[in-house]
């Protein structure tokens, strides 16, 4: 039988029910993402895909894998380097030991809040872009957790409280708290913490509102302090070789995909923090903000976590710091 122009259109039209330039065009890839389905920031992910499939009518097609199942999130930045991988998820800070700036958002009591973090990334996003591009790899956007705040089974006014108590300990930052307040420092596994909770395994742990929920920590922890030490973020990145694979329209809808998700993961973090406060709240723990004491000693923990960071970093690094402090005092 012969192939007319127009059976040929008509095939091709069944197959796909594409635009004939869409099918001719289409490309497949799959993201590493490193949470799992419930966590608004996968959420946020599979809103950013869906948005990148319609701006291209079908041509780009980008499958969010949860869990870490495609990638464990310590080789995710080393596979798009590679190209192995196409699109990863990661947490910034858990590459700070690669280059200082990654790990500015993890710096103790040094921002206060969601508008002081997105100040601090406005400052430090030029340096994490242009480290990524020298690897082969592109920053799309990043968006932050909820901040890091103390639970506590009893009230915690000024650090001294926390002296004797036993204190979740995770990384340096909670390891040296619990050293400058006496506490008793504990190792717990996230899956185990609910558990620990439960049992009297810990009596303090500075987590972020929602792993609080998460954890149920009201069944044995009656105090959340919101102190914010901290405001951790994911990025986005993908490989620069599939980026330059893509034609025009395939890179504006990723640049504007991006655009939105970061805008939209920032609200979806502010109304996940303020959604579990209020189960806290509900579940009858207090969640105060620090008190005048305690939030001046964090305060000075800020400036001297901050000074060592700088001293390990290097003054080559320590403008990104002082660009910040400048900005957010004016």
């Amino acid at each position: 039988m012969k192939l007319t122009r127009r059976r040929a259109l008509s095939t091709l039209g069944g197959w796909g029910l594409l635009p004939l330039h869409a099918w001719a065009l289409a490309q497949r890839h799959q993201l590493s993402g490193a949470y799992g389905e419930a966590v608004f920031h996968t959420q946020n992910l599979q809103t950013f895909v869906r948005q990148i499939a319609d701006r291209t009518s079908g041509g780009l097609e980008i499958e969010v894998v949860p869990n870490s199942k495609l990638k464990p999130m310590a080789e995710v930045i080393p596979a798009l380097e590679r190209k192995e991988i196409a699109f990863g998820e990661v947490l910034m800070s858990a590459y700070g030991a690669q280059h200082p700036v990654l790990g500015m958002d993890a710096l103790p009591f040094i921002v206060r809040g969601f508008e002081d973090a997105a100040r601090m990334w406005d400052v430090t996003r030029p340096t994490v872009r242009d480290y990524l591009a020298a690897r082969g790899v592109r920053l799309l956007y990043a968006v932050p957790w909820p901040p890091q705040g103390l639970y506590s089974r009893m009230p915690v006014n000024k650090l001294a409280d926390l002296k004797g108590l036993k204190f979740r300990v995770y990384n340096a930052a909670t390891q040296r708290l619990a050293e400058l307040s006496g506490a008793q420092p504990v190792t717990i596994a996230a899956n185990n913490l609910q558990k620990a909770i439960e049992e009297g395994g810990v009596d303090a742990m500075l987590t972020s509102s929602t792993t609080g929920v998460d954890s149920q920590a009201w069944k044995a922890m009656k105090v959340f302090v919101d102190m914010r030490a901290w405001i951790p973020k994911n990025m986005l990145c993908m490989s620069e070789a599939v980026w330059t694979g893509l034609d025009d329209a395939g890179r504006q809808a990723i640049v504007q995909a991006s655009t939105q998700a970061e805008a939209n993961g920032w609200r979806l973090a502010r109304e996940a923090d303020d959604s579990a406060k209020k189960t806290l709240t509900d579940h009858k723990m207090e969640v105060n903000l620090p008190s005048v004491d305690l939030r001046r000693t964090l305060d000075l923990l800020g400036e001297r976590f901050g000074r060592e960071w700088v001293g390990k970093a290097g003054m080559g690094h320590a403008g990104a710091l002082v660009d910040y402090y400048t900005k957010r005092n004016r």
